[in-house]
């Protein structure tokens, strides 16, 4: 009985150390895909003068799956009943969607700080805005790059110890 035990705690302390360098690696991935979606952005509303909701459509649905979910949130919250401004839209899909993506609290500050210039200024402006935003996400992909390489192979192997070191105290 102590053995099943045991080994159910080792399972569980990897499993954890596993589930957090998957996090740091859906950080990353989550980070390009939002970097290839503001490039995009920035074609549909400098080149193609596309209203905001229809270019966040349209580039919605080249996006991975949580990608997606924040732009077709924010392209349906602008263009529904309730008469919301771009930043309103903006606030509420990231509420919305928060819980559903791995990202950090500078992460969610820079989306958060890009919403309030959504819809206020000219196309000039909007394309600036969103160059400053691409830039940051850039240097925050880059941040979580170098987390991801140095830190992954830590946590699964810290999980096993941890698991491994509980055992030992315990048995």
């Amino acid at each position: 009985m102590k053995m099943i035990g045991a080994l159910l705690v080792i399972a569980a302390s990897t499993t954890a150390g596993w589930i957090y360098s998957t996090l740091l690696k859906k950080r990353l991935q989550l980070l390009n895909a939002l970097i290839q979606c503001f490039q995009w952005l920035e074609t549909e509303i400098g080149y193609g003068s596309a209203p905001l909701g229809e270019a966040f459509t349209r580039i919605s649905t080249r996006l991975p799956k949580e990608a997606k979910a924040l732009l077709s949130g924010f392209a349906t919250e602008l263009n529904g009943p309730a008469g919301l401004t771009a930043d309103e839209a903006w606030e509420k899909s990231l509420t919305q969607n928060r819980e559903g993506l791995a990202l950090k609290a500078e992460d969610w500050a820079l989306l958060i700080d890009f919403g309030r210039t959504l819809g206020t200024t000219d196309r000039e402006h909007q394309v600036s805005a969103i160059r400053q935003t691409l830039a940051r996400l850039k240097h925050q992909a880059s941040a979580a790059e170098e987390e991801y390489k140095k830190n992954e192979r830590l946590y699964r192997y810290l999980g096993i110890a941890a698991g491994t070191i509980v055992v030992l105290i315990f048995y």
